[in-house]
């Protein structure tokens, strides 16, 4: 018999959850992870000229992402974070040089953003008047209702909702670009609808911003693997499993290069691409079973680049912390760094960060052409810095970044549970209902716990042995 443990594979987000929650619970278990550190996709890399310690793309989290809040004061790691004490989502049009902000109001939800919309100087008069029309819509759909529109795109959902050109372009498609990595004419309207049902326009608290304070690799080793360690899981980096067999008895055998591991039950928590490699050889003696491990095959990708730019000096002002950028592709969002550490990468120096997002079409651009864009847009919002010096960059890509919720996909996600009562698919690709987050994989790590230990769950509700999720003006919680 294989020894009564569950063994995780895959040591992102996903399967740290997965490993403490089990842990919690009073499992034995072991946390296989391929790389040299836990943490998966959100991690960072070593700056080949310098020894920083860079994200691999600039990243964010929302108030909304209640479970992933829990990971973290779960494993006491509060001080990683700093959130907005109200919703503040900046703008700016460089063509014009001009800025504006979205902010929260006295209105209740949906309309907790109408009084800084109705002065949003980006869109006109007939684009607000018609994006009441969509907020409306979406107000009144049920969930079932929402799920339904999986077979269309979100593009297509906006323009049946009478969304005019101009506020497709300067609003609703900055949103999906940012918060679900792919383009609005390949997102599924669920999907979509999803994100500004529950985010934007689902409570005034949902968007606020969070920023990190440290780098993703050394928040996750300072925070996530102590406090995993401390609960005693057995954590094996540098760990690639080479083949799953299950055993005549229902256990399991997980072979790596230089051992193996008998376990009761297993979680994999890897991407879908690799879940398939692990699952194809395994014959399940199940249609539906088999079916699960096929359509995993049709789920897609979506790229992220990460520009990282440092200057000697103030190439914005001191006090800007990010903005969504309007009418330009590649400088999508900028970020300055700066205002999110606790201290900067190096005294003296700025640091500019910019995520890029469903960057598909950008992959192949060479640094120079990337950089020149970064600084035309620069120039353009803040000429007076013009002439400063960038001293050090990278840019980093990351083609198979995010799962795509491309129209159709729900129904191919597969349900954690869908291959039998021991083994438990994790990740943010499996049916979450969410994109491809933190929060997403968050989630699936906690139902993939549940199903392992045997616990009725509604993800929705809060994980009963954690920490709650934090509201405002929570002392132990920072501001940004």
């Amino acid at each position: 018999m294989a020894d009564d443990n569950v063994v995780v594979i895959g040591g992102g987000i996903a399967g740290i959850t997965a490993a403490m929650a089990c842990s919690d619970a009073g499992k034995k278990v072991i946390l296989l992870e391929s790389r040299k550190s836990i943490g998966g996709r959100v991690g960072s890399i070593i700056h080949p000229r310098t020894g920083w310690s860079l994200d691999n793309c600039q990243h964010a989290c929302f108030r909304v992402y209640d479970r992933f809040l829990q990971l973290v004061a779960r494993s006491n790691a509060q001080k990683f974070i700093k959130l907005q004490p109200n919703t503040s989502l900046p703008f700016a049009l460089p063509k014009d040089a001009s800025f504006a902000t979205l902010k929260t109001g006295r209105l209740s939800p949906p309309n907790h953003l109408l009084g800084s919309m109705l002065s949003f100087p980006f869109l006109s008069l007939k684009d607000k008047l018609r994006m009441k029309r969509a907020v409306k819509a979406l107000n009144r759909m049920t969930d079932d209702e929402m799920w339904k529109l999986d077979n269309i795109t979100f593009l297509e959902w906006l323009k049946q909702n009478g969304q005019t050109k101009q506020s497709i372009e300067r609003f609703w498609e900055f949103f999906v670009l940012a918060a679900i990595n792919i383009e609005i004419e390949k997102v599924s309207a669920a999907q979509a609808c999803m994100l500004f049902r529950r985010g934007l326009f689902g409570s005034k608290e949902a968007f606020d911003v969070g920023a990190f304070t440290e780098d993703l690799s050394g928040f996750i080793e300072s925070a996530f693997t102590n406090e995993l360690e401390d609960s005693g899981v057995d954590i094996r980096t540098s760990t690639t499993v080479s083949k799953v067999i299950i055993e005549s008895d229902g256990t399991f055998t997980i072979k790596t290069k230089n051992e193996e591991f008998k376990c009761s039950d297993m979680i994999i928590s890897t991407p879908h691409h690799i879940t398939h490699r692990l699952l194809k050889d395994i014959d399940f003696d199940d249609l539906i079973k088999n079916q699960v491990i096929q359509d995993i095959t049709k789920l897609n990708y979506r790229s992220l680049i990460g520009i990282h730019a440092f200057y000697r000096g103030s190439r914005v002002p001191d006090d800007f912390t990010f903005a969504a950028i309007l009418e330009e592709p590649l400088i999508q969002i900028i970020f300055n760094r700066n205002s999110e550490l606790d201290h900067p990468i190096e005294e003296g120096l700025q640091w500019i960060s910019v995520p890029v997002s469903s960057a598909d079409r950008f992959l192949k651009m060479s640094d120079e052409d990337i950089l020149k864009e970064l600084k035309r847009v620069l120039d353009s919002l803040w000429p007076d810095n013009s002439e400063l010096e960038m001293v050090e960059h990278l840019i980093v890509k990351t083609p198979k970044a995010t799962f795509a919720p491309e129209i159709n996909s729900r129904s191919i996600r597969p349900l954690t549970d869908s291959l039998g009562p021991n083994i438990a698919l994790a990740g943010c690709w499996t049916r979450t209902d969410w994109p491809s987050t933190m929060e997403g994989a968050t989630r699936s790590g906690l139902s993939a716990a549940a199903h392992i230990i045997g616990k009725q769950w509604d993800s929705d509700s809060n994980w009963e042995s954690w920490p709650s999720p934090p509201k405002r003006g929570q002392d132990e919680w920072r501001v940004w």
